[in-house]
Parts: structure tokens; C-alpha cells; sequence
């Protein structure tokens, strides 16, 4: 008994003394895309506030490559010190749908640490069609079935399964045309080339005058578009398809360390100048318990997974 005591007493304490002072050395925060993109700004926006509040280094190191597969696995794969942390996004929850080749299980594979923003998307329809709302759009594309025509920007990624779940839930049947930029797709938007596009705000936003911006994909309303309504108040009850990022650490990371990185975040996105960086680059700031950000991505899973299986996508 005594032997017991001791062992679970000396195992509390060496806990106690692992995350005490953690983190000792610089925080590296992995991003599974190139540089100047909206993941990287997440990340070293929040990687300069931690610093500033944990009175430790963090840095972001980006490792692009394979739709994001390559910083992802090399994540799930890292030691779960604490040290090695990933900008994970919402588009996680369905690659095993579109990737045959995962390297990693979502829910086995990652510690869930912390919510850090979500932001929506809008539906653009270029302007020669005669459609004002989304409810509008939705009849036209329905008494005109295959005729229409939609924009994806890489399979598997946000903008894919926000306008996937779109054309699902309104019974629209409409060709897919792939675009590598938003800005390509906008302009051929713009041209008439193209019918529709679920696109970043900020993308949107630019191009309001020259196309119609009929919805947004959270279920409130973007304050840089205030006068869209949601696609949910505007025509298709439940619809509800933001992206949102978040940090995750490799399985098996000691709790404590958890809780002081969940703490941080949770500061950090309380911080008036984070949220207005955030803001102004269409996002909001939010934090999560770890148990709340896991059933997020299991939530987004089994709808993400039912949509696979309706629209019968095969992993490529």
C-alpha cells in the first residue's frame, strides 16, 4: 500500500514539476501552407501575442505541400512535448473523404487544444444571372438542372465543402469548375464565365460592385458585409458552413501544458488588438475548451462524411 502511495504520489509531483516550467524553449507552431496566406496570418498573429503573454518565443514554421498532408503529418508525428504545435483548420474534418492517401487519424492522431476564429464565406453570383437572393438563385438552379455552373477551389478545402454542403441542401444539380486562385474564379465571376462562387469575405468584398454577394455561411452575419443576410435567413434553413482555425499538438501532450496553451489562447483572442486584426481581415476571435474544439471536428466529420457519401465522392 505504502509502495502504491509513493508511486502515485511521485508521479503527481513529477507532472507537477514537467509542466511547471513550461515551455523552457521556443514554441514552434507549424503551418501546412505556403507564406501570405489566411492560415499564415492566423498563426503569426497569434504566435506574436503568445509570445508577448507566455514570456515565451513562438514561431511559425510553414511546411507546405500535398493539400496540407505534408505539416499536418509532420505534426501528428512530432514529439507531444509541447513544442511542436499545428494551425489546424476546419477542412480537416473531411480530407479523409477526398484524400486516399491520409497520413494521420483526426480524432487518434491530434491533442485538441484551443479554437482560435472562424470567419464566413460569401455566395457570389455573377450578375447576368436573374437571380437577386439566395432563395432566387437556388429556383434558378433548380428549374435548370446541369445548366449551371459552380466554383471549387481545391478539393477538400473549406470553400469546397461550404459550396458541396450548399448545393446538397438546396437540391441543386450544377457542373463543378475548379479554380487555384479567388481571384481567378472572381474574375471569370465577373465575366460571366462562371455562375457561382462560395468565396473568402475579403475576396467578396472587392468585387461587390461588379457581382452579387447574396449570403454569408456563418449563421450571423459578417461585420464586413452587414447588409448580407445569412444563407440560413436568406433561404436555406440550417445551413451553417463557416471555416474556423484552430491549434492542436500531436496525441498524448500533457495536460497541464494543454491547459497553460488553452489559457493563453483564451487571452490572447480577448485581446483588443488581436480581434481587431482579426476583424478587419473578416474573422472573430474566439477560444474553446479542448473537449469543445474535439466535438467541433467530430460534429463537422459526420457532416462532411454524410455529404461524401450522398454526392458519392471517391478519394482521389
Amino acid at each position: 500500500m505504502l509502495n502504491a502511495f509513493l508511486a502515485l504520489a511521485c508521479a503527481v509531483l513529477c507532472t507537477a514539476a514537467a509542466a511547471q516550467g513550461y515551455p523552457i524553449k521556443p514554441v514552434r507552431i507549424i503551418v501546412a501552407v505556403g507564406p501570405g496566406g489566411g492560415d499564415d496570418f492566423a498563426a503569426r498573429t497569434l504566435a506574436a501575442k503568445l509570445s508577448e503573454l507566455v514570456g515565451q518565443q513562438f514561431i511559425v514554421e510553414n511546411k507546405p505541400g500535398a493539400g496540407g498532408m505534408i505539416g499536418q503529418t509532420f505534426v501528428a508525428k512530432s514529439p507531444p512535448d509541447g513544442y511542436t504545435l499545428l494551425l489546424a483548420g476546419r477542412s480537416m474534418a473531411g480530407a479523409k473523404y477526398v484524400n486516399a492517401n491520409m497520413g494521420y487519424d483526426l480524432l487518434r492522431d491530434f491533442t485538441p487544444i484551443s479554437l482560435l476564429e472562424t470567419s464566413p464565406f460569401a455566395l457570389v453570383a455573377n450578375a447576368s444571372l436573374p437571380a437577386k437572393s439566395v432563395q432566387e438563385l437556388i429556383a434558378h438552379a433548380r428549374s435548370h438542372p446541369g445548366k449551371l455552373s459552380y466554383v471549387t477551389l481545391g478539393a477538400g478545402q473549406m470553400p469546397y465543402w461550404s459550396v458541396v454542403v450548399f448545393n446538397s441542401m438546396a437540391g441543386i444539380h450544377a457542373v463543378e469548375v475548379a479554380y487555384k486562385s479567388p481571384a481567378d474564379a472572381m474574375l471569370d465571376i465577373i465575366a460571366g464565365r462562371v455562375d457561382y462562387f462560395i468565396a473568402p469575405v475579403i475576396t467578396a468584398l472587392g468585387a461587390k460592385e461588379k457581382a452579387r454577394v447574396l449570403g454569408v455561411t456563418s449563421t450571423t452575419r459578417s461585420e464586413l458585409l452587414p447588409e448580407v443576410p445569412a444563407i440560413a435567413e436568406a433561404g436555406l434553413p440550417g445551413y451553417d458552413m463557416p471555416a474556423w482555425r484552430s491549434i492542436m499538438g500531436p496525441a498524448g501532450m500533457n495536460a497541464q501544458h494543454v491547459q497553460i496553451l488553452n489559457r493563453g489562447i483564451a487571452r490572447a483572442v480577448e485581446s483588443a488588438d488581436l480581434r481587431e486584426r482579426f476583424a478587419k481581415a473578416g474573422s472573430v476571435a474566439m477560444s474553446s475548451t479542448p473537449e469543445e474544439l474535439r466535438l467541433k471536428y467530430q460534429e463537422s466529420m459526420e457532416i462532411f462524411g454524410r455529404i461524401a457519401k450522398d454526392a458519392k465522392l471517391q478519394p482521389q
